[in-house]
């Protein structure tokens, strides 16, 4: 189940997959040509990312005669991660301002936050959490252990400390984890996500497949 999270939310974090899924999303269908056109991306680098989120089960391919209509919507049942997490960004990019063509255009060079949308710049922070297996080990140990030392993990997840407290300064930066104590004695804990919607939608989705056995996986 951990391999698929990564594989779902790997798919997510990137500006460019989500200028395409923000547009599948107020626009409902369209077709390679007319996406490529109105996300600035070239075919052939459309194609590439649509195979991708194809892959990960967020969007789904429509063929009518000889041409083909891409959506933003999971081919799996709806409870599958996919699903939750289509329905995740379809709730944060309809709830946010739409974004702007000189603001998609402006990242079309490359994978970059610059030009990005607010919305965009926080579905990314929030899905990068999870693109790694090791700080879901980490995540999932907290939530059923609570509070440990980086000692402590790195000895239960056999992981080295450089890792360990590489990974958990990302999850700090996410919002998803906080530190507390001073020097040696520092313990990780996960951070309250009260006033965090976005990250606690996420975290719950998750959280939700960490022990289930989907058919989608």
């Amino acid at each position: 189940m951990d391999e698929l999270t990564v594989r779902v939310l790997r798919a997510v974090a990137c500006f460019r997959r989500l200028r395409i899924i923000s547009r599948l999303v107020g626009r409902g269908e369209l077709t390679l040509t007319q996406l490529a056109r109105e996300v600035g991306l070239r075919r052939d680098v459309a194609c590439v990312h649509l195979a991708r989120l194809l892959g990960a089960g967020l969007v789904q391919r429509r063929r009518s005669g000889a041409r083909c209509y891409y959506a933003a919507q999971s081919p799996y049942s709806e409870p599958a991660l996919s699903g939750q997490v289509v329905a995740w960004l379809r709730d944060v990019l309809m709830g946010a301002a739409a974004p702007s063509k000189a603001g998609e255009r402006a990242a079309t060079g490359r994978d970059s936050a610059k030009g990005a949308p607010p919305a965009h710049k926080g579905i990314f922070q929030a899905a990068t959490a999870f693109t790694h297996p090791r700080r879901i080990q980490i995540l999932r140990k907290l939530a059923a252990s609570g509070p440990a030392t980086l000692l402590a993990l790195t000895r239960e997840l056999h992981m080295s400390a450089p890792a360990a407290h590489r990974h958990l300064r990302k999850l700090i930066r996410r919002g998803y984890v906080q530190a507390q104590g001073e020097g040696l004695v520092l313990s990780y804990s996960l951070a309250p996500q009260g006033g965090r919607p976005l990250e606690t939608r996420l975290l719950e989705i998750v959280r939700g497949h960490w022990d289930a056995a989907l058919p989608q996986s």
